[in-house]
Protein backbone atom coordinates (compact mmCIF):
# COMPACT_ATOMS: atom_id res chain seq x y z
CA UNK A 1 0.00 0.00 0.00
CA UNK A 2 1.13 3.48 -0.87
CA UNK A 3 2.21 5.94 2.14
CA UNK A 4 -1.06 7.64 3.89
CA UNK A 5 -0.76 10.74 6.31
CA UNK A 6 -1.19 9.91 9.63
CA UNK A 7 -3.77 11.75 11.58
CA UNK A 8 -3.06 13.60 15.24
CA UNK A 9 -1.12 11.20 17.93
CA UNK A 10 -4.17 12.40 20.47
CA UNK A 11 -6.69 11.00 18.17
CA UNK A 12 -4.74 7.66 17.54
CA UNK A 13 -3.75 7.20 21.46
CA UNK A 14 -7.25 8.08 22.33
CA UNK A 15 -8.77 5.35 19.77
CA UNK A 16 -6.21 2.76 20.90
CA UNK A 17 -7.58 3.38 24.42
CA UNK A 18 -11.02 2.51 23.82
CA UNK A 19 -10.40 -0.48 21.76
CA UNK A 20 -13.33 -3.00 23.34
CA UNK A 21 -12.06 -6.18 21.54
CA UNK A 22 -8.75 -7.34 20.53
CA UNK A 23 -8.14 -8.80 16.77
CA UNK A 24 -4.89 -9.40 17.68
CA UNK A 25 -4.30 -10.67 20.76
CA UNK A 26 -0.97 -10.76 23.28
CA UNK A 27 1.83 -12.79 21.38
CA UNK A 28 3.14 -16.23 22.40
CA UNK A 29 6.06 -18.29 22.19
CA UNK A 30 6.06 -19.88 18.81
CA UNK A 31 7.55 -23.47 18.60
CA UNK A 32 9.75 -23.57 15.16
CA UNK A 33 10.04 -27.39 14.74
CA UNK A 34 11.81 -27.31 11.15
CA UNK A 35 15.03 -28.58 9.52
CA UNK A 36 17.74 -26.34 9.76
CA UNK A 37 20.69 -25.68 7.76
CA UNK A 38 21.30 -22.02 8.08
CA UNK A 39 24.33 -22.42 10.00
CA UNK A 40 26.03 -24.27 6.87
CA UNK A 41 25.00 -21.22 4.09
CA UNK A 42 27.89 -19.78 3.11
CA UNK A 43 26.40 -16.16 3.44
CA UNK A 44 25.13 -17.41 7.12
CA UNK A 45 27.14 -14.33 8.95
CA UNK A 46 26.55 -12.24 6.60
CA UNK A 47 22.26 -12.10 6.49
CA UNK A 48 22.75 -12.52 10.61
CA UNK A 49 24.00 -9.18 10.99
CA UNK A 50 21.44 -7.82 8.83
CA UNK A 51 19.20 -8.15 11.09
CA UNK A 52 20.98 -7.64 13.84
CA UNK A 53 22.02 -4.48 12.36
CA UNK A 54 18.85 -3.08 12.05
CA UNK A 55 17.34 -4.92 14.98
CA UNK A 56 19.85 -2.63 17.27
CA UNK A 57 18.69 0.71 15.07
CA UNK A 58 15.53 -0.01 16.00
CA UNK A 59 13.29 -2.67 14.18
CA UNK A 60 11.25 -4.68 16.38
CA UNK A 61 11.39 -7.72 15.08
CA UNK A 62 12.22 -9.04 11.82
CA UNK A 63 12.25 -12.46 10.01
CA UNK A 64 13.88 -13.67 6.49
CA UNK A 65 13.95 -16.90 4.34
CA UNK A 66 16.33 -16.73 1.26
CA UNK A 67 16.57 -19.54 -0.90
CA UNK A 68 19.44 -19.45 -3.76
CA UNK A 69 21.72 -21.96 -4.70
CA UNK A 70 23.49 -22.65 -1.45
CA UNK A 71 20.18 -23.82 0.20
CA UNK A 72 17.57 -22.17 2.17
CA UNK A 73 18.58 -19.78 5.05
CA UNK A 74 16.35 -18.77 7.89
CA UNK A 75 16.76 -16.15 10.61
CA UNK A 76 15.01 -14.03 12.64
CA UNK A 77 15.84 -11.13 15.15
CA UNK A 78 14.25 -8.98 17.60
CA UNK A 79 10.30 -9.43 19.36
CA UNK A 80 7.07 -10.24 18.17
CA UNK A 81 5.58 -9.00 21.53
CA UNK A 82 7.95 -6.19 23.06
CA UNK A 83 5.37 -6.06 26.16
CA UNK A 84 5.57 -9.67 27.50
CA UNK A 85 9.06 -9.99 26.13
CA UNK A 86 8.05 -12.69 22.88
CA UNK A 87 11.44 -12.97 20.70
CA UNK A 88 10.53 -13.37 16.94
CA UNK A 89 10.66 -16.47 15.20
CA UNK A 90 10.48 -17.26 11.57
CA UNK A 91 7.36 -19.74 12.87
CA UNK A 92 5.50 -16.55 14.26
CA UNK A 93 2.53 -14.82 11.62
CA UNK A 94 3.14 -11.67 10.94
CA UNK A 95 0.82 -9.20 8.64
CA UNK A 96 1.63 -9.53 4.97
CA UNK A 97 -0.27 -6.99 4.04
CA UNK A 98 -0.62 -6.16 -0.11
CA UNK A 99 1.06 -9.60 -0.48
CA UNK A 100 -2.56 -10.20 -0.19
CA UNK A 101 -3.01 -8.75 -3.58
CA UNK A 102 -0.40 -11.53 -4.62
CA UNK A 103 -2.73 -14.69 -3.83
CA UNK A 104 -6.28 -12.93 -4.53
CA UNK A 105 -4.82 -12.21 -8.13
CA UNK A 106 -3.59 -16.37 -8.20
CA UNK A 107 -6.98 -16.93 -7.03
CA UNK A 108 -8.76 -15.31 -10.18
CA UNK A 109 -6.35 -17.15 -12.74
CA UNK A 110 -7.47 -20.45 -11.29
CA UNK A 111 -10.90 -19.21 -11.55
CA UNK A 112 -10.63 -17.76 -14.73
CA UNK A 113 -8.74 -21.29 -15.70
CA UNK A 114 -12.16 -23.15 -14.48
CA UNK A 115 -14.09 -21.10 -17.19
CA UNK A 116 -16.07 -18.98 -14.16
CA UNK A 117 -14.66 -15.53 -15.03
CA UNK A 118 -12.28 -13.92 -17.17
CA UNK A 119 -10.15 -10.97 -17.16
CA UNK A 120 -11.65 -8.88 -20.12
CA UNK A 121 -14.90 -8.88 -18.59
CA UNK A 122 -16.43 -5.49 -17.85
CA UNK A 123 -16.68 -4.90 -14.31
CA UNK A 124 -20.54 -4.18 -14.52
CA UNK A 125 -21.24 -7.36 -15.30
CA UNK A 126 -20.26 -8.46 -11.38
CA UNK A 127 -20.86 -5.24 -10.14
CA UNK A 128 -24.29 -2.93 -9.97
CA UNK A 129 -24.63 -0.06 -11.68
CA UNK A 130 -26.01 1.93 -8.58
CA UNK A 131 -22.31 1.20 -7.13
CA UNK A 132 -20.08 1.57 -9.86
CA UNK A 133 -21.62 5.03 -10.94
CA UNK A 134 -20.57 6.74 -7.68
CA UNK A 135 -16.76 5.79 -8.70
CA UNK A 136 -14.88 8.14 -11.09
CA UNK A 137 -13.12 6.44 -13.67
CA UNK A 138 -15.18 3.14 -13.09
CA UNK A 139 -17.11 3.45 -16.26
CA UNK A 140 -16.91 1.21 -18.97
CA UNK A 141 -13.24 -0.51 -16.91
CA UNK A 142 -12.61 -3.87 -17.46
CA UNK A 143 -11.07 -6.61 -14.53
CA UNK A 144 -7.78 -6.40 -16.21
CA UNK A 145 -7.44 -2.76 -15.64
CA UNK A 146 -8.30 -3.53 -11.97
CA UNK A 147 -5.32 -6.26 -12.18
CA UNK A 148 -2.93 -4.03 -13.10
CA UNK A 149 -3.58 -0.66 -11.85
CA UNK A 150 -4.87 1.12 -14.86
CA UNK A 151 -8.16 2.60 -13.59
CA UNK A 152 -7.01 5.43 -11.91
CA UNK A 153 -9.47 4.92 -9.77
CA UNK A 154 -8.80 6.51 -6.21
CA UNK A 155 -6.97 4.40 -3.42
CA UNK A 156 -9.63 4.12 -0.78
CA UNK A 157 -6.30 3.36 1.85
CA UNK A 158 -5.02 7.12 1.37
CA UNK A 159 -8.50 8.46 2.59
CA UNK A 160 -8.76 10.66 5.73
CA UNK A 161 -11.67 10.16 6.35
CA UNK A 162 -11.79 6.13 5.93
CA UNK A 163 -8.26 6.38 8.16
CA UNK A 164 -10.58 8.54 10.82
CA UNK A 165 -13.03 5.77 10.95
CA UNK A 166 -10.55 3.17 11.46
CA UNK A 167 -9.61 5.42 14.45
CA UNK A 168 -13.05 5.55 16.02
CA UNK A 169 -13.61 1.83 15.45
CA UNK A 170 -10.30 0.17 15.32
CA UNK A 171 -11.17 -3.51 15.31
CA UNK A 172 -14.03 -2.83 12.71
CA UNK A 173 -14.74 -5.58 10.43
CA UNK A 174 -14.82 -3.94 7.22
CA UNK A 175 -17.60 -5.07 4.22
CA UNK A 176 -16.85 -3.61 0.54
CA UNK A 177 -19.28 -1.87 0.11
CA UNK A 178 -18.43 -0.11 3.52
CA UNK A 179 -15.49 0.90 2.37
CA UNK A 180 -16.25 1.92 -1.07
CA UNK A 181 -18.25 4.60 0.41
CA UNK A 182 -14.63 6.55 0.98
CA UNK A 183 -14.45 6.27 -3.09
CA UNK A 184 -17.72 7.84 -3.64
CA UNK A 185 -17.28 10.77 -5.89
CA UNK A 186 -13.16 11.59 -5.13
CA UNK A 187 -11.48 12.56 -8.00
CA UNK A 188 -9.57 9.81 -9.82
CA UNK A 189 -5.77 9.95 -10.58
CA UNK A 190 -4.14 11.19 -13.58
CA UNK A 191 -2.41 8.16 -15.84
CA UNK A 192 0.12 9.29 -18.16
CA UNK A 193 3.12 8.46 -20.16
CA UNK A 194 5.68 7.24 -19.50
CA UNK A 195 3.59 5.78 -16.74
CA UNK A 196 0.34 5.07 -17.03
CA UNK A 197 -0.44 2.92 -14.33
CA UNK A 198 -1.43 3.98 -9.94
CA UNK A 199 -1.47 1.60 -7.63
CA UNK A 200 -4.63 1.26 -5.74
CA UNK A 201 -5.59 -0.83 -3.21
CA UNK A 202 -9.54 0.00 -4.24
CA UNK A 203 -8.84 -2.23 -7.61
CA UNK A 204 -8.28 -5.10 -5.45
CA UNK A 205 -11.56 -4.62 -3.73
CA UNK A 206 -13.60 -4.22 -6.35
CA UNK A 207 -11.90 -7.49 -7.85
CA UNK A 208 -13.04 -9.30 -4.92
CA UNK A 209 -16.32 -8.62 -5.53
CA UNK A 210 -16.22 -9.53 -9.19
CA UNK A 211 -15.37 -13.39 -7.67
CA UNK A 212 -17.81 -13.16 -5.39
CA UNK A 213 -20.40 -12.47 -7.81
CA UNK A 214 -19.26 -14.73 -10.24
CA UNK A 215 -19.11 -17.63 -8.03
CA UNK A 216 -22.03 -16.81 -5.85
CA UNK A 217 -19.32 -17.58 -3.57
CA UNK A 218 -17.41 -15.68 -0.62
CA UNK A 219 -13.76 -14.77 -2.17
CA UNK A 220 -12.57 -15.86 1.53
CA UNK A 221 -13.58 -19.28 1.34
CA UNK A 222 -12.46 -20.06 -2.43
CA UNK A 223 -8.93 -18.41 -1.45
CA UNK A 224 -8.57 -21.05 0.98
CA UNK A 225 -10.22 -24.26 -0.94
CA UNK A 226 -8.49 -23.42 -4.07
CA UNK A 227 -4.67 -22.00 -2.77
CA UNK A 228 -4.18 -22.08 1.00
CA UNK A 229 -4.93 -25.53 1.45
CA UNK A 230 -4.06 -26.96 -1.87
CA UNK A 231 -0.67 -25.61 -0.67
CA UNK A 232 -0.39 -26.80 2.93
CA UNK A 233 -0.23 -22.95 4.18
CA UNK A 234 -1.37 -24.04 7.29
CA UNK A 235 -0.35 -21.07 8.96
CA UNK A 236 -1.67 -18.61 6.67
CA UNK A 237 -4.71 -16.47 8.39
CA UNK A 238 -7.06 -13.81 6.82
CA UNK A 239 -8.21 -11.02 9.39
CA UNK A 240 -11.38 -10.09 9.09
CA UNK A 241 -12.26 -13.30 7.43
CA UNK A 242 -10.95 -15.44 10.19
CA UNK A 243 -9.65 -15.54 13.82
CA UNK A 244 -5.97 -14.73 13.99
CA UNK A 245 -3.95 -17.23 16.45
CA UNK A 246 -2.13 -15.82 19.23
CA UNK A 247 1.49 -16.54 17.29
CA UNK A 248 0.38 -13.65 15.02
CA UNK A 249 3.34 -11.11 15.94
CA UNK A 250 2.46 -7.97 17.61
CA UNK A 251 2.47 -4.39 14.98
CA UNK A 252 4.50 -1.35 16.08
CA UNK A 253 4.47 2.21 14.81
CA UNK A 254 6.34 5.32 16.06
CA UNK A 255 2.96 7.82 16.42
CA UNK A 256 4.67 10.63 18.01
CA UNK A 257 7.90 10.57 15.76
CA UNK A 258 9.64 11.17 18.79
CA UNK A 259 11.68 7.61 18.87
CA UNK A 260 9.08 5.80 21.10
CA UNK A 261 7.36 3.07 19.30
CA UNK A 262 3.51 2.07 20.21
CA UNK A 263 1.77 -1.03 19.61
CA UNK A 264 -1.04 -0.55 16.48
CA UNK A 265 -1.82 -3.95 16.36
CA UNK A 266 -5.48 -3.18 16.79
CA UNK A 267 -5.88 -0.35 13.92
CA UNK A 268 -7.18 -2.39 11.21
CA UNK A 269 -7.68 -0.57 8.18
CA UNK A 270 -10.17 -2.84 5.65
CA UNK A 271 -8.46 -6.40 6.29
CA UNK A 272 -10.20 -9.16 4.76
CA UNK A 273 -11.21 -7.07 1.53
CA UNK A 274 -8.95 -8.65 -1.47
CA UNK A 275 -6.15 -5.62 -0.68
CA UNK A 276 -4.76 -6.54 2.87
CA UNK A 277 -5.16 -8.88 5.68
CA UNK A 278 -2.82 -12.01 5.55
CA UNK A 279 -1.27 -13.06 8.42
CA UNK A 280 1.52 -15.83 7.34
CA UNK A 281 4.86 -16.93 8.00
CA UNK A 282 8.05 -17.05 6.07
CA UNK A 283 7.62 -20.62 5.05
CA UNK A 284 4.17 -20.55 3.71
CA UNK A 285 5.16 -17.72 1.85
CA UNK A 286 7.76 -19.39 0.31
CA UNK A 287 5.75 -22.30 -0.52
CA UNK A 288 3.33 -19.93 -2.16
CA UNK A 289 5.87 -18.12 -4.19
CA UNK A 290 7.65 -21.04 -5.20
CA UNK A 291 4.10 -22.57 -6.81
CA UNK A 292 3.11 -19.42 -8.37
CA UNK A 293 6.80 -18.86 -9.74
CA UNK A 294 9.61 -21.63 -9.93
CA UNK A 295 7.38 -25.11 -10.31
CA UNK A 296 4.38 -23.88 -11.70
CA UNK A 297 2.04 -26.34 -9.78
CA UNK A 298 -0.74 -24.02 -9.49
CA UNK A 299 -1.06 -21.89 -12.81
CA UNK A 300 -0.77 -23.07 -15.91
CA UNK A 301 1.60 -20.71 -18.49
CA UNK A 302 -1.21 -19.08 -20.28
CA UNK A 303 -2.19 -17.60 -16.84
CA UNK A 304 1.26 -16.68 -15.72
CA UNK A 305 2.07 -14.96 -18.97
CA UNK A 306 -0.89 -12.55 -18.43
CA UNK A 307 0.37 -12.23 -14.86
CA UNK A 308 3.17 -11.24 -15.79
CA UNK A 309 2.91 -8.50 -18.33
CA UNK A 310 4.04 -5.47 -16.27
CA UNK A 311 2.86 -1.63 -16.95
CA UNK A 312 5.38 0.67 -15.45
CA UNK A 313 4.28 3.15 -12.89
CA UNK A 314 7.55 4.92 -11.60
CA UNK A 315 11.53 4.76 -11.80
CA UNK A 316 11.18 0.98 -10.13
CA UNK A 317 7.61 -0.17 -9.69
CA UNK A 318 5.70 -2.03 -11.93
CA UNK A 319 2.84 -3.21 -11.99
CA UNK A 320 1.82 -6.83 -13.34
CA UNK A 321 -1.60 -8.68 -12.80
CA UNK A 322 -1.91 -9.07 -8.84
CA UNK A 323 2.04 -8.72 -9.09
CA UNK A 324 4.60 -6.00 -9.07
CA UNK A 325 8.31 -5.91 -10.62
CA UNK A 326 10.56 -3.74 -8.22
CA UNK A 327 14.24 -3.83 -7.37
CA UNK A 328 15.19 -2.66 -11.23
CA UNK A 329 17.58 -0.77 -10.22
CA UNK A 330 19.98 -3.13 -8.69
CA UNK A 331 22.01 -5.98 -10.00
CA UNK A 332 18.92 -8.28 -10.91
CA UNK A 333 14.98 -7.40 -10.09
CA UNK A 334 12.38 -9.05 -7.97
CA UNK A 335 8.82 -10.35 -9.18
CA UNK A 336 6.36 -10.64 -6.56
CA UNK A 337 4.78 -8.10 -4.35
CA UNK A 338 5.19 -5.94 -1.02
CA UNK A 339 3.38 -5.25 2.04
CA UNK A 340 2.93 -1.92 3.78
CA UNK A 341 0.43 -1.19 6.80
CA UNK A 342 0.56 0.81 10.03
CA UNK A 343 2.45 -1.65 12.22
CA UNK A 344 3.98 -4.26 9.38
CA UNK A 345 5.80 -4.95 6.42
CA UNK A 346 6.36 -7.66 4.08
CA UNK A 347 8.65 -8.51 1.06
CA UNK A 348 7.98 -11.51 -1.38
CA UNK A 349 9.98 -11.71 -4.35
CA UNK A 350 11.60 -13.81 -6.68
CA UNK A 351 14.89 -13.00 -8.59
CA UNK A 352 14.07 -14.91 -11.47
CA UNK A 353 17.85 -13.97 -13.30
CA UNK A 354 19.32 -15.44 -10.18
CA UNK A 355 16.91 -18.12 -9.27
CA UNK A 356 16.66 -16.54 -5.48
CA UNK A 357 13.56 -16.17 -3.19
CA UNK A 358 13.45 -13.63 -0.48
CA UNK A 359 10.67 -13.29 1.97
CA UNK A 360 11.18 -11.52 4.99
CA UNK A 361 8.77 -9.48 7.59
CA UNK A 362 9.10 -6.36 9.90
CA UNK A 363 6.33 -6.01 12.59
CA UNK A 364 6.97 -1.69 12.19
CA UNK A 365 5.22 0.06 9.91
CA UNK A 366 5.63 2.39 7.46
CA UNK A 367 2.41 3.87 6.71
CA UNK A 368 3.22 7.06 7.58
CA UNK A 369 6.28 9.03 8.71
CA UNK A 370 8.77 8.16 11.44
CA UNK A 371 12.25 8.26 11.86
CA UNK A 372 12.28 4.23 11.73
CA UNK A 373 10.68 4.23 7.84
CA UNK A 374 13.89 5.12 6.62
CA UNK A 375 15.71 2.79 8.41
CA UNK A 376 13.05 -0.10 7.11
CA UNK A 377 14.14 0.48 3.56
CA UNK A 378 17.57 0.78 4.52
CA UNK A 379 17.01 -2.78 5.78
CA UNK A 380 15.13 -3.68 2.36
CA UNK A 381 17.97 -2.54 0.08
CA UNK A 382 21.06 -3.40 2.06
CA UNK A 383 19.52 -7.22 2.45
CA UNK A 384 18.39 -7.39 -1.41
CA UNK A 385 22.09 -6.04 -2.06
CA UNK A 386 23.44 -8.99 0.70
CA UNK A 387 20.93 -11.56 -1.50
CA UNK A 388 22.25 -10.19 -4.89
CA UNK A 389 26.05 -10.21 -4.32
Amino acid sequence: MKTLKIISAIILIIAISSCKKENIVSSTDCDCNYADSSSSHPKNATFRAVIDKYVQMGLPGISVLVEDSNGVWVGAGGYADIENNIKFTPCHISKAASITKFLVATLFFKLQEEGKINIDDPVSNYIDASILKKIKNADGITIRQLMNHTTGIFDVITSSDFYLAVLNNPNKDWTQEELLKYVYGVNPYELNNPYPAHYSSTNTLLLSMCIENATGEKHDKLLREKVLEPLGMTSTYYQGREEIPSTAAQGYFDLHNNGKINNVSNLITGSGNGYGGIFSNVFDLHKFIKAVLIDKTILSQASLDQMLNFTQEDTDFYTGYGIIKKFTLKQNYGIGHTGRDLGYNADLFYFPERNITMVFFVNYGTNGESALKQVFFDFESELVDKILE
